[in-house]
Order: structure tokens, then sequence, then C-alpha cells
């Protein structure tokens, strides 16, 4: 495992650029939340379209998203370390940088309702008062927020005043996929900024459940940066090892309560909070089972394979908000309405050729800069120099 010569970590890009290449073919397999799909009767389609959906949508929807959180928390950890040895106070610095990200993340948010950046960028103020938190103090918080406290709380209430029932359709997005049918480009800007985010929000409020597992991944991140996880010695290839036992029984025992639960309780709200709760320590095991797997591959001779992963990773949050814009256009009524036509099998494809253009432009680009177009943009602008004015 090399560090490159502008210190950027080799296996991070590589995590970067895996997260990347799982999201555009989540999102396009699912019409980026245009759920619309031709009716086939071609039997060996319809297999496959299950075959897809099953093993993307069963083991990283509600997951890959949190490698994007770890190495946000990281990725702060390096640049307030990087900071204060200079003798800086990276806090204002930082929230001027979250102000941006949200910024950008409204803009993405234009293409596609479900982006993360606006979220990422109003949780992470949460690293703030953080920042200089003991690790003993941050294992407390971290346990406290893996353990869903607000689901916690809802089965609570459930004892409490037993009517209680949650409405899970109204979250039925119906009237977004109507709009996004339409052919006009500024209704589905409209569409995505106003239907779209609405919708998005309460989902992510109802259960709180993607808000503290975004947080505790963050706090992840800032643990490992702390203990240099990512650096190459016997000492952190050890405890990656470790860490993967741990965690892979973790998910096994995870996994078999839920399947018992299932077998054995009766629907109704409580068993499906639960479930949620179980299935976001689930999600959280995948994550931390996939980091140790790649800080194993590029610690041996396979990280020399793994390269082409970095180029993805290094201009991840430019490929994000691209594949916003190109997958909009492909799969919304305004562009080449490409849902009406493609299933899941043929959308999976189109999202392998999104993703061989942008290997192709991001190789480019980085031979001539040292960093993706957005990636330069944000770091620009992060560390833009105020003039103070003239008295």
């Amino acid at each position: 495992m090399v560090n490159k010569s502008d210190d950027r970590i080799s296996v991070v890009d590589g995590l970067r650029g895996f997260a990347i290449i799982i999201i555009v073919l989540l999102h396009s397999i699912s019409h980026f939340n245009l759920l619309l799909y031709p009716i086939t009767s071609n039997i060996f389609l319809q297999t496959t379209d299950l075959l897809i959906k099953s093993i993307l949508t069963t083991i990283f929807t509600g997951s890959i998203y949190g490698i994007f959180a770890l190495l946000f928390g990281f990725t702060f950890y390096l640049q307030l370390s990087k900071q204060e040895k200079r003798g800086n106070d990276f806090k204002y610095r930082f929230i001027w940088r979250m102000l941006i990200l949200f910024i950008i993340g409204i803009f993405n948010s234009a293409f596609f309702s479900g982006e993360i950046l606006m979220m990422y960028s109003v949780i992470g103020l949460i690293l703030v008062p953080l920042r200089h938190q003991s690790n003993k103090s941050l294992l407390i918080i971290l346990i406290i927020f893996i353990l869903q406290p607000l689901l916690i709380a809802k089965i609570a209430y459930i004892f409490v005043g037993p009517g209680y029932t949650q409405n899970y359709e109204r979250y039925i997005p119906n009237e977004l996929f109507n709009q996004l049918t339409n052919n006009s480009f500024f209704e589905m800007l409209i569409t995505n900024l106003t239907i779209g985010k609405h919708l998005y929000f309460i989902s992510l409020i109802s259960s709180g459940e993607r808000i503290f597992q975004t947080a505790a991944f963050f706090i992840v991140g800032l643990l490992l940066g702390r203990q240099k996880r990512f650096e190459n010695s016997l000492e952190n290839i050890c405890f990656w090892k470790n860490t993967f036992i741990v965690f892979l029984i973790i998910f096994t025992l995870t996994n078999m309560i839920k399947m018992a639960l299932n077998a054995i309780v009766e629907v109704g709200s409580i068993k499906n909070i639960v479930d949620s709760i179980l299935c976001s320590w689930s999600d959280f095991s995948i994550i931390i089972l996939f980091t140790a797997l790649f800080y194993k591959i590029y610690s041996t001779h396979w990280n020399t394979k793994l390269k082409w992963l970095e180029i993805l990773g290094e201009m991840s949050l430019t490929n994000y908000l691209l594949q916003s814009i190109v997958g909009s256009f492909l799969f919304y009524g305004y562009g080449l309405f490409l849902s009406k036509y493609c299933g899941i099998t043929i959308s999976l494809f189109i999202g392998i050729i999104i993703l061989f253009l942008q290997y192709h432009f991001c190789k480019w680009w980085l031979k001539h800069h040292p960093r993706g177009p957005l990636e330069q943009l944000w770091h620009n602008l992060t560390w833009i120099k105020v003039k103070s004015l003239p008295a």
C-alpha cells in the first residue's frame, strides 16, 4: 500500500472508487428513483432482473453510502490534524466548507432528489464539537448512535400507547414518479427540489435511522484517522484482520436474529421498528467488513490491480454529481426516457457504460490536473481568502 506524493492514501481512494461503482449501478437499476419498468415476457430477462436486483439491493442498499460517511470522517481528521499542526483553527473553515457542500448538494438535488450531499453537510457539523473529545467519549457516543435511539424511543412509546401505527404509505413518492415522466426539463428540476426533497427529508426524519448511522460512520472515520488505521503496518494488518472476524460474527448473528424474528413475531409496528434496527446493524457490519477487506487487499501485491478504482475515487465528488446529471437525462421524461424501455438487466449495462466513460474521463483529467473539477472548486472555495475592506 503506497501513499501518493500528494498525500492521498491509496486504500482510501480505492474505497471511494468502489462506492462510486456500486452507487452508479444501484441508481441505474432503480432508474434514479423513477421506478418505472417495461413488462417483458422474456424468461431470461425476468430471471436476470430478479437476480441482479436481489444481489445489489440486498447487499448494498442502505449500506454503501456508509463508506462515503466513514471516509468523510476520516478526511475531516486529516484536514483538522494538518491545520492544527500549522497552528490554525479549522473549526470555522470546516463550517464554511459544509456550507459550500450544501450548495453543491442543492444543485445535485435538482437532478436527483435522493442525493446525500445536503444531508452530509448538515450532519457533518456534529464533528465540530466532537473534534477534541477523547476516544473513550467518542466511542460512547458512537455506540449510542449505532443503537438507533429514536427507533428505541418509538418502541418505548408503543408500549405506553399501544394504538401507535406507522404510516409507511405516505413515503411512497407516486407524485414524484408522475412528475418525472413529464418531458419538461424545468419541471423536472422544480419537482426534484420540491416534492422530491420533501419526501426524502420526511423519510429521513421519520425514523432517524440513516441520520444516526451516518453520524456514527463520521465518528468511526474520525477514530480511524486518530489511530492511523489506514497506514501500512503489521499492527494495522492484525487490527483489520481481527475487525473483519468480529464484524463477520456480528453480521451473522444479526441476520440470524432477524430471520428468527420474522418467523416467530407477528407483523406490527414493533416488529417493523426492530427489523429496521437490525437492518441498520447489518448495514453497519457490511461497511466495516468491506473496509477491512479493502485494507487487506491493499496490504498485498493485489493493490496494483486496483489502481483503476483509485482513479474513480480521486474524483468521487465529480463522479457523483455527473452520474446524477447523466442518469436523469437517460431515464427521466425530459431526456431519453429509457425507463420505459429498459428493465433492470439492461439498466445495469447502461450503468456499466456510464462507469466506463467516467473512468476514461477521470484518467484523462487527472493527467492534466491535480484534482477533479468539482474537487478543485470545493478546495478553492474552502480556502478562499477574504480581504478586509479598507476603513
